[in-house]
C-alpha cells in the first residue's frame, strides 16, 4: 500500500487524514487491475483524523467520509475482544465489517494509521468495476439476508453434494436465525462431514451446534487467510466466537479451533461462504449452555 500511496501522492495532500491500511498479503489477493487501484485507496482514507478513541466513542453504524464523494465507510462492530492487546479497552473494531488488527498504527499531528484485515470493497471481475458497500442514514446496506429464500439455496446446495444432515439441521434452524438476526448482511458457514446431528433433532443443543458453526460475516478463504492466528470470529452463539488456530501461507493450511478447513470456498455467492472442514467443531462448552 505504501507503494501505490507513493505514486498517487495526491492523495495524501489533503489534511487531516486517517488511513486504513490494507496488509500486503490481503492486497495480493485483491486481483485488482492497476488503473482502479487509486480508487481503492480513496475509498481507504478518511479526510478527518481519527484515533482509536475517537472510533470508539462514536455511536455503531456511524459514517466516516472518505475521498470519494458520497461514499463513506461505517463503524460496524464493536465488541469486548480480549486478545487485542493493543487497546486498553480490551474491545474491537470493525469498519465494514473488516477488523482493525493494529490501531493507533501511526500516530503523528494531523494523520493517523490504522492496519485492517482487509480491504473494504472487492473488484466485481464480471463487471469490471469495484464494489463498495453504500452507508446511508447510519446503516451499511450490503444486502441483508432477511428471508429464507437465500438460506435456502445454500441448504439446497449442501444436500446436493454430500451433507445432508448439515443441510436438514441448518433448515430448521433458519427461522430462528432470520428473526433473531435482522440485521445480519452474511455468514459463513463452516460445514463438517456428514454427522450424527439425528440424536440432537429434539434437543436445544441441534440449534447450538449450528449457529456454532456459522459465523458473522462472509469470508472467503483468501481473506481468511489474511487473518492472524489468534485472530477471532463470531458465532451465531451469541458471546462464543472460534479461532484461528493455524495460518501458513506456505503449505495453505487454515484451522478453525484447530480443525483444518478441507474444502475451502465450498459455496460463494453474495451473502454466503460455504467452507467444509474436517470434522465438527468441539461442543464441550456449548453442551452445558442454556440459550
Amino acid at each position: 500500500m505504501a507503494n501505490f500511496l507513493h505514486i498517487s501522492p495526491e492523495l495524501l495532500h489533503s489534511t487531516p487524514q486517517t488511513i486504513f491500511a490494507i496488509p500486503d498479503a490481503a492486497f495480493a489477493n485483491l486481483s485488482i487491475p492497476p488503473y482502479m487501484i487509486k480508487h481503492l485507496l480513496a475509498y481507504h482514507i478518511s479526510p478527518t483524523k481519527l484515533t482509536t478513541q475517537d472510533l470508539l466513542n462514536k455511536p455503531l453504524k456511524t459514517s466516516l467520509p472518505t475521498l470519494i464523494h458520497h461514499q463513506t465507510l461505517s463503524i460496524t462492530k464493536i465488541a469486548n475482544y480480549p486478545n487485542w492487546a493493543k487497546c486498553n479497552k480490551k474491545q474491537v473494531l470493525e469498519i465494514n465489517n473488516v477488523l482493525i488488527t493494529h490501531p493507533d498504527l501511526f500516530l503523528q499531528q494531523s494523520v493517523t494509521i490504522h492496519c485492517v484485515a482487509g480491504s473494504f470493497a472487492w473488484y466485481n471481475h464480471r463487471q469490471e468495476r469495484i464494489t463498495l458497500p453504500y452507508c446511508k442514514a447510519d446503516r451499511v446496506e450490503l444486502g441483508f439476508i432477511k428471508n429464507k429464500e437465500e438460506w435456502g439455496r445454500v441448504i439446497k446446495f449442501l444436500s446436493s453434494y454430500g451433507f445432508m444432515s448439515f443441510a436438514i439441521g441448518l433448515n430448521s434452524v433458519t427461522d430462528g436465525i432470520v428473526k433473531e438476526y435482522p440485521d445480519l448482511d452474511s455468514v459463513t458457514i463452516f460445514t463438517p462431514p456428514n454427522v450424527a446431528l439425528m440424536a440432537m433433532s429434539s434437543s436445544p443443543l441441534l440449534d447450538k451446534f449450528m449457529r456454532f458453526h456459522m459465523v458473522v460475516q462472509r469470508h472467503s478463504f483468501k481473506q481468511l487467510a489474511g487473518l492472524p492466528p489468534g485472530a477471532s470470529l463470531s458465532t451465531l452463539v451469541r458471546g462464543k466466537h472460534v479461532d484461528i488456530t493455524e495460518n501458513s501461507r506456505v503449505s495453505q493450511v487454515m484451522s478453525i479451533n484447530g480443525v483444518v478447513i478441507t474444502t475451502p470456498d465450498l459455496f460463494v455467492s453474495k451473502n454466503f461462504v460455504v467452507h467444509g472442514i474436517a470434522r465438527a467443531l468441539n461442543m464441550d462448552e456449548l453442551s452445558s449452555m442454556s440459550r
